[in-house]
């Protein structure tokens, strides 16, 4: 066989290189594309899941790191005094009713006292809810105490906090009590309703010493009872559950999305309607 011109070898190995040269190349660049788009789609995933975060309110501000501190008798700091007052000045307190009793809607929210998820209704919706539907008259508003917490956290210091709450109605300082509790509230599974943190609430609320008690009277117990004959009764699973009714009759309906106040005001002009 003749032998090759060593010119033509030397092309040939030189087009060889360049094309084992290209190949690689484009085998880098592929790789580099599948990267960027592995990249890219665990990109969109982190983008979705924080959007899902903040949608849930995951990382909304805790009113209560920023509430007016007012100091009690023994030293003791008490938060969002001043802010319950401020929300509260002027609108009557009956029982758990607050507002007018002629009001064509009752709004009755079921909450207990150690539910974050209800601090963070009370703080953040409430006064919206009170500003607008409550000092307007167009509804008033009920929060029934359930006590959902302690049995699934071991503790049983929610059912104390209920107790205190109860044993105010007759004093018409039920709604600043709850109200300033949610600023003062602990971790859930925390037994952080003492007697001596649920005292100094009473004082922050301008109640004395003696307005205390843990005692299960007659009427707390029948309190407690129709409150949580209701819940069952609405079909009411967790806390807060929100439902209104209209004057003068016995339709509950449920607003689902208890974190939308626009869907509360909604169901309170759809129930005026039905007002007798």
């Amino acid at each position: 066989m003749p032998r090759m011109p060593s010119g033509s070898k030397s092309k040939q190995e030189a087009a060889r290189k360049a094309r084992l040269e290209r190949e690689a190349a484009e085998r880098a660049a592929a790789e580099r594309k599948k990267r960027l788009g592995i990249l890219g789609a665990a990109l969109v995933a982190i983008v979705v899941v924080v959007g899902i975060v903040l949608a849930a309110g995951v990382f909304k501000e805790d009113k209560a790191d920023n509430a007016t501190k007012t100091k009690v008798a023994g030293g003791a700091e008490v938060k969002g005094v001043k802010e319950t007052n401020d929300l509260l000045k002027g609108i009557p307190q009956q029982g758990i009713r607050l507002g007018q009793a002629s009001a064509p809607v009752t709004i009755i929210e079921f909450a207990d006292l150690k539910c974050p998820i209800c601090k963070e209704h009370e703080l953040n919706n409430q006064p919206t809810i009170v500003n607008d539907l409550v000092r307007t008259g167009k509804a008033n508003l009920e929060i029934r105490l359930v006590n959902v917490i302690d049995p699934n956290v071991g503790t049983t210091d929610g059912e104390r906090a209920r107790t205190v709450a109860n044993n105010l109605i007759p004093t018409n300082k039920y709604w600043s009590f709850v109200h300033t509790t949610y600023y003062n509230q602990g971790a859930e599974q925390d037994s952080w309703a003492t007697d001596g943190k649920l005292k100094e609430i009473l004082a922050g609320v301008g109640l004395p010493a003696s307005a205390f008690s843990t005692r299960m009277t007659s009427a707390n117990r029948t309190a407690q009872a129709a409150d949580q004959k209701l819940f069952t009764d609405l079909g009411a699973t967790g806390t807060p559950s929100v439902f209104v009714q209209a004057r003068g009759t016995r339709e509950y309906t449920s607003v689902p999305n208890f974190n939308s106040v626009d869907d509360i005001k909604k169901a309170v002009a759809d129930a005026a309607k039905k007002a007798k």
